[in-house]
């Protein structure tokens, strides 16, 4: 038996673009006498939909779309699976399913709801979602196939710790061993994340061997805001061998054949690709995720130009080359603010890094902003009205405050440009400074998308020597290996403030992926440097900067745990501080004591 997978890029809300690609994708199919076309979860209408699911209209042009899918099918011998939320009939639970319909000869043939329902990370299927009741076999041609959407085969995912779905009475890879199908198929929507496509073929070959029936797995590509989806669709034989796979980040058509003698299913094209677990592999995955998340955010708000700071350091170097794959170099404007406090070197890499990669560049001085607007709030402001805090000012604006000024002041900088182009702003944090307050809200936080904000610094340097291996130096060396610095003050470097990164770095993927405890992080990291309280006061500083992180620019997600819509922590909390602190000392290149 032939069949066909699409591995399309359904935009959410896009009904009829949506349908196009379904439509493009079943004529191929039909041309290549493929028995029938697998599209992936909720293709229809794009995921994930959140709130928006509660409007009536998304359940009136789902319904209109499947008409169209099912005349499609009239007099062909292709039948066609399709993705999309379905009202619930009933008047109890909750209003929408999330279901799988199989047209065929211009009829529904077959329906199968979801019945495991995620709600960790950025999932919140529960929200909105009714479970399925029950699960049966699609009957083709005398072969029974078993319909899964996604999470349902997800469900004894051994990396969770723990069995979530352990309470639930239907299984569905329990219910589909008693029904003993011969071929198992899987609509997905799967979100990236860094080697996660190991794991995916991993479990899913387990699914395969445990059920005694080869698989096909057919998975989106696209980004819908922060979330990426990396396609890499894929077939397992029976043993649970995978046997080959489509590209990851790109929308693509495969046939697969299965011979149900023998139980293999393979794909008559593409050949098998390689695998992602070595380091370039890894990295060029990586590329394409950010290039993907970057390209998609600007195509589905409507918008083509790009502007962003550039400073002559690593954040803005790798988010400007990442931005100039995604949207091409004449849609995209780097910008230089010099201070007084700029080193001249930083201006000289800004300029090199912007004519290696042929983009505008302009540069917008904020030397004399700063001392107008430090001279205006002296003068006229009123300094000092707070006794409490005149003896710490001095009349004048404290050290944080003329820090943060100008940072504000370039954030103001680029989002007049932003309106002037009609241009969206592109944040350059990463996730070390995101995690630690290291940034300034209003200021370099301004923007619309955080491109890097899941990369940790260590990474962002190891992706900086990738890029410039993959397009021959583009950023300027001295971007990679001078020290790190906001220069907003004389000599400023991060390390005046911050642990080495290596060191930095390590501590924040324990403590926010792997969810290491407290004790265990000192006994692991606490002596690595000479200040005994160094460690609790760096995890005292991400907890305390939940808000700015409430308010920055989406995240493009790469990682297990980002921050952003996966990461749920409340902003009004008490946070210990750490003994040896005392209130409104902490420094950062931002403003973590303006909580």
């Amino acid at each position: 038996m032939r069949i066909a997978i699409a591995q399309i890029d359904p935009v959410v809300g896009a009904f009829d673009e949506n349908f196009r690609k379904i439509r493009e994708a079943y004529e191929r199919a039909c041309l290549m006498q493929a028995r029938f076309l697998l599209t992936p979860e909720l293709s229809v209408c794009g995921y994930p939909l959140n709130d928006w699911i509660e409007r009536p209209e998304v359940f009136q042009r789902c319904d209109q779309i499947l008409m169209q899918a099912a005349a499609l099918t009239v007099g062909r011998s292709c039948a066609l699976f399709v993705g999309h939320v379905l009202a619930n009939p009933s008047d109890r639970g909750r209003a929408a399913q999330n279901a799988v319909s199989v047209f065929e000869n211009g009829k529904l043939v077959f329906r199968q709801l979801k019945t495991l329902l995620p709600t960790y990370d950025v999932f919140d299927e529960a929200r909105y979602f009714e479970p399925a009741e029950s699960i049966q076999l699609w009957e083709c041609d005398g072969k029974k196939v078993g319909v899964a959407i996604c999470e349902d085969l997800w469900g004894r995912d051994p990396s969770m710790g723990r069995q979530i779905y352990g309470r639930n009475p239907l299984d569905p890879i329990e219910q589909l061993s008693r029904l003993k199908p011969e071929l198992v198929v899987s609509l997905s929507a799967s979100p990236f994340e860094r080697g996660k496509r190991t794991k995916r073929e991993g479990l899913h070959g387990d699914v395969a061997r445990s059920l005694g029936a080869p698989l096909i797995y057919v998975n989106q590509t696209g980004a819908t805001d922060e979330v990426l989806f990396d396609g890499g669709s894929f077939v397992a034989h029976r043993d649970g061998a995978v046997a080959g796979r489509l590209k990851t980040f790109e929308p693509s058509f495969g046939l697969v054949s299965v011979d149900f003698s023998s139980g293999k299913a393979t794909f008559e094209a593409p050949a098998l690709a390689d695998r992602e677990d070595t380091s370039p592999e890894e990295l060029e995955t990586l590329t394409r995720a950010l290039v993907t998340g970057i390209r998609e955010y600007f195509k589905r708000t409507g918008f083509s130009t790009a502007v962003l700071g550039l400073s002559g350091g690593i954040d803005s170097a790798v988010v400007a080359v990442l931005t100039v794959l995604a949207l091409g170099s004449r849609n995209v404007l780097g910008v230089a603010m010099p201070s007084q406090y700029s080193s001249s070197h930083s201006r000289e890499d800004a300029e090199q890094l912007a004519s290696n990669l042929g983009i505008p560049f302009e540069v917008r001085p904020i030397k004399f902003l700063n001392s107008a607007s430090i001279r205006e709030l002296i003068d006229h402001g009123k300094l000092g009205q707070l006794p409490q805090l005149a003896p710490a000012t001095g009349g004048s604006l404290a050290p944080i405050a003329l820090e943060n000024l100008q940072a504000r002041l370039r954030g103001l900088v680029l989002m007049t440009l932003s309106n002037h182009y009609s241009a969206l702003v592109l944040t350059t944090g990463n996730k070390s400074e995101l995690a630690t307050g290291y940034g300034t809200l209003y200021g370099d936080m301004c923007g619309a998308l955080a491109p890097i904000g899941d990369l940790y610094k260590t990474q962002v340097y190891e992706l900086a020597r990738y890029l410039n291996q993959r397009h021959v130096a583009v950023i300027p060396e001295r971007s990679i290996t001078k020290a790190p610095s906001a220069e907003l003050r004389p000599d400023q470097k991060d390390q005046d403030s911050l642990p080495p990164y290596d060191l930095l770095d390590a501590l924040l993927e324990d403590y926010l992926e792997r969810l290491i405890s407290i004790e265990d992080l000192e006994k692991k990291y606490g002596a690595k440097l000479d200040n005994p309280g160094w460690l609790r006061e760096i995890l005292h500083r991400v907890e305390l900067n939940e808000f700015k992180r409430r308010q920055s620019a989406p995240v493009l997600k790469v990682s297990s745990k980002a921050f952003g819509m996966g990461r749920r922590i409340p902003v009004a909390k008490t946070v210990e501080r750490p003994q040896n602190e005392k209130p409104g000392t902490s420094e950062t290149k931002g403003d973590s004591n303006e909580s």
